[in-house]
């Protein structure tokens, strides 16, 4: 069986202190857990750097590593928002036990393992760079939604 790398990321939202609000993406793998005084179990992404660091994480924003890198060989992952080579611009989503890209007014998503690397763009995703999914929903009927994903 082949190796494949399984991870998750997810934004993590924390105050400095000037007061002003900060956040930074975790990389590592994912676990809901609760520990003494929370209301139940949190979400959390665990990084291995001289022994495991849990990090809570917005659960809204995990999203896991879909195994296939773009043009510039960044990692994409659940969420990101892409540019196609013929300009198109789409969302990557978990449906249907696979990866797949959203785009414009197709109804049927295309599986991400059939659209060649370097035909791929990250722009962004759709927590930091909402204003992007606008150029998607321009040429859309219906509006992306987010559907909740239990890992």
């Amino acid at each position: 069986m082949a190796e494949r790398e399984i991870k998750f990321r997810g934004l993590k939202k924390f105050q400095i202190f000037s007061g002003e609000v900060k956040q930074v993406w975790i990389y590592g793998f994912y676990l809901k857990r609760g520990t003494y005084g929370d209301p139940g179990p949190q979400a959390h992404i665990f990084v291995y750097e001289n022994g495991y660091e849990g990090y809570r994480v917005d659960p809204q924003t995990v999203g896991q590593f879909t195994g296939f890198f773009d043009r510039d060989d960044n990692e994409i992952y659940e969420d990101d928002i892409i540019s196609l080579e013929d300009n198109r611009i789409g969302i990557i989503d978990f449906f249907r036990g696979a990866f797949v890209v959203r785009l414009g007014k197709e109804k049927i998503p295309k599986f991400l393992g059939d659209i060649r690397k370097w035909q791929i763009k990250i722009l962004g995703n759709r927590f930091e760079n909402p204003e992007l999914l606008s150029e998607i929903s321009k040429s859309k009927s219906s509006k992306i939604k987010k559907k909740k994903n239990n890992y």
